[in-house]
């Protein structure tokens, strides 16, 4: 069996602001060491348990060249590269032969989540909601739902308290959770040190993979029907000219399909057809 780890920036060991999540940004190489050091505790574990054979990483975060390749284990492959070439976003890759479980790193709660950490869908400057059959959903959720139809179950999540109880109203309060930081505003919060969070993060991914056999994959069933809500009018209007598409409200598109990891493509290229004009983390 291998593991596919999907990580983001956000919901990190330590990270709290924008300074820290994009190129440029003056503490930015410290974000990519912080995430870095979460992701590799994750990658260790896994690849000490006896029935893994090897572990996928995506780095799903902004420019999504993030991870420094150079200090992951042996044994693990990273899929590194902008968001324009891919059609799964953070999970990029899942797709393959052979995976057993996905583990969330360093996650963050929805966009408009009160008391949590730099809380956004997909991409904060476009995107306002994205539901799914009528219900919210965010990255985890999301991400769940693609590997649900691939028969994967999500194991474990590490990210700030918010994003822990989101997952588990989604994935069940028996899911392996590892809080990091707990959110004071939008940009900061009450941190653990790497230290513990390294040694907590290890210890849920080998419990996780323990009681795997008794994870459900999160299967959103069809026809699926996706509604992302955009900040503003005119991106609403950018988005409701790529075809395929309704326009549902001034500020809203939608769309059906039969399976959610077809309507999960159609939502992330929708998205990132709208970026249009690409931010430069995007590129």
């Amino acid at each position: 069996m291998r593991v596919f780890i999907s990580c983001d920036m956000e919901g990190c060991t330590g990270v709290v602001h924008n300074d820290q999540l994009v190129p440029g940004g003056h503490d930015y190489q410290r974000g990519r060491e912080l995430m870095t050091r979460d992701v590799v505790a994750a990658a260790e574990a896994a690849l000490a348990f006896d029935e893994v054979t090897g572990v996928r990483i995506c780095d799903g975060h902004g420019t999504m060249r993030n991870v420094l390749i150079e200090r992951l284990p042996a044994g693990v492959e990273l899929v590194t590269g902008p968001a324009s070439s891919r059609t799964l976003c953070q999970v990029e890759g899942i797709e393959d032969e052979g995976f057993g479980a996905l583990v969330l790193v360093g996650y963050h709660a929805m966009a408009g989540t009160p008391c949590a950490t730099l809380p956004h869908t997909w991409v904060g400057s476009v995107v306002s909601e994205v539901r799914v059959n009528g219900r919210a959903f965010g990255e985890a959720a999301l991400n769940a739902g693609i590997a649900g139809d691939l028969g994967i179950p999500v194991i474990f999540l590490s990210g700030d308290v918010a994003a822990c109880a989101e997952a588990r109203a989604f994935l069940g309060e028996d899911l392996t959770t590892v809080a990091v930081k707990r959110a004071v505003g939008p940009k900061s919060a009450i941190c653990r040190t790497p230290t513990d969070t390294d040694r907590d993060i290890r210890l849920g991914v080998l419990t996780a993979l323990e009681s795997r056999a008794s994870r459900e994959p999160f299967v959103v069933p069809g026809p699926v029907q996706v509604a992302v809500t955009f900040h503003r009018t005119e991106q609403a209007d950018r988005a409701a000219s790529r075809g395929g598409v309704e326009r549902a409200d001034p500020r809203t598109v939608s769309f059906s399909r039969p399976r959610f990891i077809d309507a999960a493509r159609e939502a992330w290229a929708v998205i990132e057809w709208t970026a249009g004009e690409h931010p430069e983390w995007l590129r």
